[in-house]
């Protein structure tokens, strides 16, 4: 339980950089405003919480390749 706890907060951290980013390079540009931008790291967010729950041991295992020295 606390390994899937902790993939999906990994997964929410990784997305909720990753999603602007790329939605950027696609598309030059971020929506009007702050809202826009918020509503876009929401959005990675919830989709990073989503498959890091799901799939726990990938993202179990790079959140541990991040860690190991």
């Amino acid at each position: 339980m606390i390994r899937r706890t902790l993939s999906a907060l990994f997964g929410t951290i990784l997305f909720s950089v990753a999603v602007p980013i790329g939605y950027y390079f696609a598309f030059d540009g971020f929506p009007e405003g702050l809202k826009g931008f918020v509503v876009i790291v929401g959005v990675g967010a919830v989709v990073g919480a989503i498959l890091g729950a799901f799939f726990s041991r990938v993202f179990g295992f790079i959140f541990e390749m991040f860690l190991d020295p």
